[in-house]
């Protein structure tokens, strides 16, 4: 199969709001709750610190839980610009087969995984640990060779599929968030293989180019209640406080012009009593063009990835920092 990949900077999506929609995509904004004057959660975008003195902050992990009544909420493999207490360096990850435990909670295993979060910077290549100077630059990226997530994570014994409710099974991972000056922000997602399983079976394997925000009902039956919903290669732009956009209904609206945001390879919210919400490659950048923007002319041009103009789909697309290493 080959590898799915999608890029995107005109996307709309209610991200999180538990809405049920069958194995469809997402072309058009999607109805969701107004904030009644609340500003939206910052959640999903990850940690957001108070100040940061030079307007970035980048967030990325490999498989973040929370739920399951408050046991568990926990980020693996996380990377965060500026370093914090639970993530304090710029780089996080490893090459060996190791099991996914969060709090105790087994949710799966994984293999040479990674993420990055840098300011001020963005790396050379993908296997690089060379970063190239750009004043103003906010980049992150996640990704592994293989991981498999199952809420809560059943290995079988006899090989294959997992026996997990909801499996997620994914090779060659690799999502990227990166906003420079003067431009909106951009993302990357994909994967060389994917499947949805449940209790041993495949429900459905990622097709070889999957859209922005493809949504999925499981099962996909109407006339049985639902469990889980998952989306893949979820793109949300967000204010440079991490809150998602809004238009002037006040509802979520992917805005074009956002210089902050965040993508998730795949994110499953488990339904019913044991609520579980999972992201699995997470990447997300905040970038406050009023202290950033007047740096676009220190930028290093001949290095930097060539990104799409606003409004403009014919631009090149920004060259696979990501793509899997052969």
């Amino acid at each position: 199969m080959s590898a799915w990949r999608t890029t995107g900077t005109r996307a709309a999506f209610a991200a999180g709001l538990g809405i049920a929609m069958a194995l469809t995509v997402t072309t058009t904004a999607v109805s969701a709750p107004a904030y009644d004057g609340h500003e939206p959660d910052n959640a999903d975008w990850g940690t957001v610190l108070d100040t940061s003195p030079d307007g970035l902050q980048a967030n990325a992990w490999v498989a973040r839980v929370q739920g399951l009544q408050g046991v568990v909420d926990t980020a693996l493999f996380e990377s965060h610009y500026p370093t914090t207490p639970k993530a304090p360096a710029e780089q996080s990850g490893g090459k060996k087969l190791i099991d996914l435990a969060p709090g105790g909670f087994g949710i799966g295993k994984g293999s040479a995984l990674y993420s990055r979060a840098m300011g001020n910077k963005f790396p050379a290549t993908t296997s690089s640990d060379t970063a190239v100077p750009a004043p103003g630059v906010a980049y992150a990226d996640a990704g592994g060779a293989a991981i498999d997530v199952g809420i809560p994570y059943i290995q079988n014994p006899a090989g294959g599929v997992q026996l997990s409710p909801l499996g997620i099974h994914v090779e060659g991972i690799t999502v990227s968030a990166m906003s420079v000056p003067g431009k909106p922000v951009h993302f990357t997602g994909g994967a060389a293989r994917a499947t949805l399983s449940s209790m041993g079976q495949k429900i459905i394997d990622i097709p070889p180019l999957w859209a922005v925000n493809f949504g999925a009902r499981i099962p996909a039956d109407y006339s049985k209640p639902a469990f889980a919903l998952a989306t893949t290669n979820e793109q949300v732009t967000t204010n440079n406080k991490g809150r998602p956009t809004l238009g002037e209904d006040k509802h979520y609206r992917y805005d074009e012009k956002a210089t902050s945001g965040y993508v998730n390879a795949i994110h499953a919210s488990i339904l019913g009593t044991e609520v579980a919400d999972v992201t699995v490659g997470h990447a997300a950048v905040l970038r406050d063009a009023s202290l950033t923007d007047k740096l676009k002319d220190k930028l290093p041009v001949d290095k930097l990835p060539k990104l799409p103009d606003f409004g403009d789909v014919k631009m090149p697309k920004m060259p696979d920092f990501t793509a899997k290493k052969s």
